[in-house]
């Protein structure tokens, strides 16, 4: 990123929204210290002040004198103001050149431009003027020269000490832009990537844990199930042509025989059965594409009710009986307890059937199919065990891909897709486990889904 463009990045503006922050608050502490630094020390003269004016009225002239002298004799750096006047306003004593224009109250007052004794400038001061029994006026001053100085010593603290912080938050300001800056770049470029057509590029995670590798993380997840839906449709064109073509070229070839051969109306009759068998074969796998697609877009979440899984179930096994037991197979059904769902009543029976049909078929004479149905910590669960060929380990994941076909099996391959998509809307995981020997279709709810599907309407 050019350099001009750290300034402009949302770290940057950041620290500078956070440097003019702790500039405000830094100038507001000193601001603080001065007003508190000024007024104590300000109130601490005014107290002194007042205090010794008070104490003097009881002392007579001779006393007072003795003192005020003495007070001036240890004002080594000429900063106190003392001064005795009588009834008529003579100066008896003190180094005041001028009685200051104050009110005579015993109270403290600043004079901002206060006559120095040499009469060479002025400073201001601080004085208490309070009247004698005798009439007389007693005065106190005291310089404020330091505690203004004091004063312009802070502010200057204040201007050299903003300069350094706003350079240096500015500093760490860019710092931390430049860093994400980087990131955002790897990002960026990782994405323009993707677009080109880099689909197995990721976006660059840093270990940070931050929000910026939340997202990037999350977007990885999202880049890893496109390209394994990529991955799995570029076979699925295939596969389509595969299944629908071979049923429409016997078909054809066989109305084409049909058509040049001299054959009676009973061998017509049957050509033409014997195409139409294949036609509906083809259809068989259309309107099962077909189905994938409207169960995947949600379509009969509105059919959505209240239904017992385990007299679905049931109505399954009455179902494949008679073709269980012409194959020898024994088929039973353990569901003792009702198995409250609120979902698709057809599309689940069309689920469970696609797992029993798919135990059934791949089941061997003299073998066993059972089917359980039951609530499992609160949760519905059903499966489908068998004790056929089974499912081989590399196989599990991928038996329920669209299309997909292992070593020994016939159709187009959509049941278990089919399958696992209704259980998918309903908020069910399905899965395949070893049944030594046989499969075990297992059903089971990862959330609550009566409660979650009354919820988004």
């Amino acid at each position: 990123m050019p350099s001009l463009d750290v300034f402009r990045a949302l770290a940057f503006r950041l620290a500078l929204a956070f440097c003019l922050a702790v500039s405000a608050a830094t100038a507001a502490a000193f601001g603080l210290i001065y007003l508190e630094v000024s007024r104590a020390d300000v109130e601490r003269v005014a107290a002194v002040l007042v205090d010794e004016a008070a104490k003097s009225e009881g002392d007579s002239e001779a006393e007072l004198r003795r003192a005020l002298e003495l007070r001036l004799t240890r004002d080594i750096r000429r900063l106190d103001y003392v001064a005795l006047y009588d009834a008529k306003g003579g100066k008896l004593l003190g180094d005041v050149p001028a009685m200051p224009a104050i009110p005579v109250d015993g109270r403290a007052h600043v004079v901002r431009e206060q006559l120095l004794p040499d009469r060479r400038g002025s400073e201001p001061a601080l004085f208490v003027a309070r009247r004698r029994p005798d009439g007389g006026v007693v005065l106190f001053g005291r310089s404020l020269v330091e505690a203004y100085d004091l004063q312009e010593t802070v502010l200057r603290a204040l201007g050299i000490a903003l300069a350094p912080t706003i350079l240096l938050i500015l500093s760490i300001g860019a710092v931390f832009a430049r860093r994400a800056s980087r990131r955002l770049e790897g990002i960026h470029g990782a994405i323009v990537s993707v677009m080109n057509g880099e689909i197995r590029s990721r976006l660059p995670v840093a270990n940070d844990r931050d929000d910026v590798d939340k997202v990037a993380r999350a977007v990885n997840l999202m880049l890893d199930e496109i390209e394994r839906l990529l991955e799995q449709l570029k076979n699925v064109g295939d596969n389509i042509a595969h299944d629908l073509r071979t049923p429409l070229m016997v078909a054809r070839a066989k109305l084409d025989r049909a058509l040049e051969e001299d054959a009676g109306i009973q061998a017509t009759r049957a050509t033409m059965r014997a195409a139409l068998d294949q036609i509906d074969k083809a259809s068989v796998t259309i309107a099962a594409i077909l189905r994938v697609s409207a169960v995947e877009k949600g379509v009969r979440q509105k059919r959505f009710k209240d239904f017992d899984l385990g007299g679905v179930c049931n109505e399954v096994v009455e179902f494949y009986q008679p073709l269980s037991e012409s194959k020898s197979i024994a088929m039973t059904l353990e569901a003792d307890q009702p198995v409250p769902v609120f979902g698709d009543e057809d599309l689940m029976r069309e689920a469970i059937s696609n797992l029993v049909d798919n135990a059934v078929k791949f089941t061997p004479e003299g073998g066993r199919v059972w089917v359980e149905a039951a609530m499992v910590e609160g949760l519905p669960w059903v499966a489908v065990s068998d004790t056929g060929c089974g499912v081989p380990l590399q196989d599990r994941e991928k038996i329920f891909r669209r299309f997909f076909r292992g070593e020994r099996s016939e159709g187009h391959g959509l049941g278990l897709s089919i399958a696992q998509t209704i259980a998918d809307l309903h908020g069910f995981l399905l899965t395949a486990e070893d049944n030594n020997p046989g499969v075990r279709f297992v059903m089971r709810a990862s959330k609550a889904p009566m409660v979650l599907a009354r919820a988004a309407e």
